[in-house]
Order: C-alpha cells, then structure tokens, then sequence
C-alpha cells in the first residue's frame, strides 16, 4: 500500500512537470506524446497534390484493406458445441472479405488502446510513450505482435470501422498518427477511411448514472454499479486463470495480480477496487464520458483531433429506437425492440438529470439533451465533434444512398442517420445470438407462428397501448407527488388537454424524425440521378411517370401556380430525381441533358 501512495505522489510531481521544459535528450527512441504539431498539413500539408474524391474497394485486386476495431465488452465469436450462437462482427463480415480483426484493451484509455492498434496493425513491441507512462504509472512496454499489415504505410492506408468506443479509438489512433507519436515518420493518410457506428464522440452520461462522481473523471461513488464493476474487473485480474480466459489486457501493465506472481494486487485491493488503473484517470471511464470526450475538442491544441484531408469519414448515428413521453419528456424504449439488456439502459439515459451545478460545470446544457438514446449512447453524443466540419447529413431511408459505396469527398464528415439497421451496407443487422435449432424448431409449431404472426398485424396497437399505459402511470404519479421533488424538463407543457390529445397514438409518431439537409437532399439526387441514367428500365419508368403527370396536368406550386418545370424526390406523386422544364414529351437524349446542365450549375 505504501507504493500506492508513492505512485500517486509521483503522479501529483508528474501533473505539476511542465513538459515542454523536460530534457527529451534521454528518450532517444521512445514515443514523445505532442512531438509534432497536430495534424501538420495545415500550416503547410504532406504535399502538394490535389485531393480527390475517394472510392472505398470493397473487392477485386485492389480491394482496401478493412480492420475492425471493437467497443467495451467485445466479443469475437461465441461458439457452444461447434455451432456459432454469436457473432460480434457478424454484420460487418457479410460485406467485408477476410477483414483483420484487433483486440485492444476492453477497459484501457483511447490512448492505450490506440496505441495497442497501432502495433497490433503494424507489428512490434507496445510502447506507450515515457511520458504518459510515467504521467499515469504503469509500465511503458506491453506485449509484442506479429502484425496484421506489416506493410502498413501512407502509400499502402487502410480502412478502420468501429463500433462504439472502437470509433473513437480509431480517431484517436490517427491523431497520434498526425502527431508522428510513434516516432517512424506516420501521418495521417496511413488511414484512407474510419467509418463510425454509434460513437461517443460528445461523450456518454452513463458512467455519471452509473457512479462516476461529476468533475472528476476517475472518482467512483463507493457504493455504485460502477463500483461493482472495477472490482468485478480487478477480482478477474487478481485470479490469473480469469484474466487469460477473458485477456482484459491490465495485469502487466499496472501489476493487477497477486502478489505471491509478481504483481502488487492483495484480495482486499482487488475487492475495494484500489489500483493505479482505477484512480489514476487511464482508463476507459475518463474517455467514456462527457468531460474526457470534450478534451479531444475543446481541451489544449496539442489533444484536438483535427480531420485529414486525404481520409473519408462516415458517422453512422443510430436514432430511431425511443419514443417521447409528452408528460415528462422522457424518452422511453420502443415496444418493438428486442434488446433486453439495452432496452433497461434505454430507460436510465432517457431520464437521467445531472443537478443543476453539474449540468452546467460537465455537461454545459440541459440533461434532457442527453436523453434520446439507441439504448446504450445518447443520439446527441452520437454527433461529431463541434470544431470538425458536417459536410452533410443524410436521412439513410435506403441503402441505396449509403456513401460507402460511392465517391465521397474526404477531410469531412458524412453524418448518416440510421432509423433501420437494414438500411446500411456494412452494419444492415444487429448483431444478435442466434436461436439454437430447438428454438427453431418451436418457431415453425403452426400455433407459435400464427401467435407470432397476430403480434406483427398488432404491433401498432400494442405499442399505443404502451405508450397509453406509460403517460398514465406517469399522469398518475404527476399528481401524486410534490411538483418540487420531480425534476420535469423546462421546455415541456405539461397541460392535461394537450396529453390527451395525443391518446390515439403510435410509437413512429412519436419518435423523432429526422431530415435530410440541403446538401443531404442534392446527394440523394445525385445518387438517384446516376442510378436512373446507368439503368435504361429505370428511366424508361421515370419519363412514363413525368410524361402521365404532364398529360394530367402539372401540379401546383406553393404559390399556386402552375409548377410545370421541376419537382423533387420528395413530392408524392414520383419519388424520384428532379426534372427540368418540359412541356412537350420528353426523350432520353433530353432527359440526359437536363441533368447534366444540372449538375454543371
């Protein structure tokens, strides 16, 4: 215990050090964390060469080279008697041929974890830098890989996709490759693309619901979930035949095991959960929150995360799955999910409120901002950073206008949202265990699938009623309690007329609907534009459809002229690419042209 306290000193001395007056001449050949300015290209660019629009390969030859970069908890592949009940990267791989799949430390700080990426891509011994080391007192080398690219360069980039903290990981990883952090001449370019699933980009307020005291980054309420957890995590550490069988990655690198092999862990640190890991902030609760989330963005310019001009980014934010209460504004999860785990998750981050003096020194807005959630991550935390650029965001309601598959300008965010998984190229199914052949078998019982059946015809009245019995027990409680002891959202009325009003109700009325923008809007055009002219059966339907509507009569216009030039893919009566005047009847050859002045425009 004694060095415990020395090492917290120690760290005390380190956070006091200004580093840009320590002697490096000592480190010859180790990482230096900040060596070079953040993302160099802006004051004077990795070169001169014009920037195009890129193209991800997804086959052939010179198919791109795809790594998976998992969240918290991942998983492989869960296998029992040979058959595969689940499927971590089950979605991803339908799409992705033979992609490499990492294995960064579950609980480790993006810093840790990208580092741990960066050798388990390229190939060597882990090296997280002397200075953090030392900064947060674990030990500076880990353990040494083969390497999954080993010809990994800026001539030869690759693409990263990550699923919850595995996106951010892969961002950070690139802001240490901009940074030259490894000290082998990296860049940013090494990664021509990161697409992101569900990241926490703006930072979670679940580890604050679930202990983690606000302000502080690394303090845990003594008596939390939270608490339960990091001992659950050190007790798994301390009995080394855990901690092979679930390889969580922190016995070496903060002596987590015993002490009788070698480590500095007794039975009663590891139930108290009392480490370096867990109070010394390098860990996944410091970056998993909102306050170790607005550092990469708003803390000192050297830890920004500035966008590379030659790498496409893709953030694919899962909305879409709770509907609002219009009693007290809570987001509660859909009838219709079928994540049980999550669905309890959904309902601790649609009402969860920060107090007052915390909403405005962590979160910097009101709570209720946080509360429309996918179950696990709020949709607002979902959204890139505020000092990076939105070229676009895009309402993906076909897979048809999913980026991925196109030319797409990079150094700028694509922002996708995503209602129906199904409606993506690479993630088009929640990853899910599978039913076991006797499941199966009960399923296709005749009075299994006509009950099933009657609950899919059903659905929206069961979910009415849902939403019915909710806003009823919520009324209830309302009137039951003191106003002063129920923290309501300021922004909602909470008129007994206005709620019954919205008594015949559905869930997707409910639910936040959200739009296109108008660079969004000019995508799907384009893309249905290119769709139309690369198929001859298409446009022979598109110009039969503009041709009827034209003999029936143009429709009018908000003005209540005659709008007999132009009309959308959003109008109802052809979902389909704008058109250009045209009075008499149209051929291919006029169609063609009209686009293409179009576009030149």
């Amino acid at each position: 215990m004694s060095k415990f306290f020395k090492n917290l000193m120690r760290k005390k001395t380190l956070n006091n050090t200004n580093y840009d007056e320590v002697n490096y001449t000592d480190m010859e050949g180790s990482p230096v964390y900040g060596a070079l300015p953040v993302d160099s290209y802006l004051v004077g660019g990795y070169d001169s060469e014009p920037i195009k629009d890129i193209r991800l390969v997804f086959e052939g030859e010179n198919k791109d080279t795809f790594v998976l970069v998992p969240g918290l908890l991942p998983y492989d592949t869960i296998e029992i008697g040979g058959i595969i009940i689940a499927d971590y990267w089950g979605d991803v791989k339908e799409q992705v041929e033979d992609p490499c799949i990492t294995s960064p430390s579950p609980f480790g700080s993006l810093h840790d974890r990208a580092v741990e990426l960066y050798y388990q891509i390229k190939g060597g011994q882990v090296d997280y830098g002397l200075v953090h080391s030392h900064q947060f007192c674990h030990k500076q080398l880990g353990e040494t890989y083969e390497g999954l690219v080993p010809n990994w360069s800026p001539e030869n980039p690759i693409v990263l996709i990550g699923k919850g903290y595995g996106a951010t990981t892969a961002l950070y990883l690139q802001h240490l490759l901009s940074t030259n952090f490894f000290g082998q001449h990296t860049a940013g370019k090494m990664i021509k693309g990161i697409i992101c699933w569900s990241a926490p980009h703006r930072g979670s307020t679940l580890p604050y619901y679930l202990g983690l005291e606000p302000g502080s980054r690394c303090l845990v309420h003594p008596f939390s979930i939270l608490q339960l957890l990091l001992s659950l995590i050190h007790l798994i550490c301390y009995f080394t035949f855990l901690e092979k069988l679930f390889n969580f990655g922190l016995n070496d690198k903060f002596g987590l095991a015993p002490k009788s092999e070698g480590g500095e862990q007794s039975l009663g640190s590891a139930l108290s959960a009392r480490s370096r890991f867990s109070c010394f902030g390098d860990n996944f609760l410091a970056d998993w929150s909102v306050e170790g989330a607005r550092m990469r963005y708003a803390g000192d310019e050297k830890d920004k995360h500035y966008l590379d001009p030659h790498c496409i980014y893709l953030n694919y934010v899962s909305t879409g799955r709770t509907w609002k209460s219009k009693i007290t504004g809570h987001y509660w999860p859909r009838l219709s999910w079928r994540n049980i785990p999550t669905w309890f998750i959904s309902i601790m981050l649609g009402r969860y409120k920060l107090a007052t003096d915390a909403e405005r020194q962590v979160l910097r807005t009101s709570s209720s901002t946080y509360w429309q959630n996918d179950g696990t991550l709020s949709v607002h935390a979902q959204l890139p950073p505020p000092h990076q650029h939105v070229l676009m965001n895009i309402a993906l309601d076909q897979r048809l206008y999913d980026p991925v598959e196109h030319e797409i300008t990079p150094g700028v965010w694509y922002n996708l949202y995503v209602n129906d998984p199904s409606q993506t190229v690479l993630f088009n199914s929640v990853p899910s265990f599978i039913t076991l052949s006797f499941i199966d078998y009960i399923i296709n019982w005749s009075f299994t699938s006509h009950f099933i059946n009657s609950l899919s015809r059903h659905s929206e009245s069961f979910e009415s009623f849902y939403i019915r019995f909710i806003e009823f027990c919520e009324r209830s409680f309302r009137f039951s309690s003191k106003k002063s002891h129920i923290n309501y959202d300021d922004n909602v009325s909470f008129s007994d007329s206005s709620a019954k009003s919205y008594f015949p109700t559905t869930t997707s009325e409910r639910t936040d609907k959200f739009t296109s923008d108008k660079a969004g809007l000019e995508w799907i055009h384009k893309i249905e534009t290119m769709e139309i002219l690369t198929s001859p059966s298409k446009m022979l339907y598109w110009m039969n459809q503009m041709q009827s509507t034209l003999d029936n009569g143009s429709p009018l216009s908000e003005t209540g002229k005659k709008n007999d030039f132009s009309f959308s893919s959003t109008t109802s009566l052809m979902q389909g690419p704008m058109f250009i005047k045209a009075k008499r009847r149209l051929t291919a050859d006029d169609y063609k042209a009209s686009v293409m002045n179009c576009d030149g425009s």
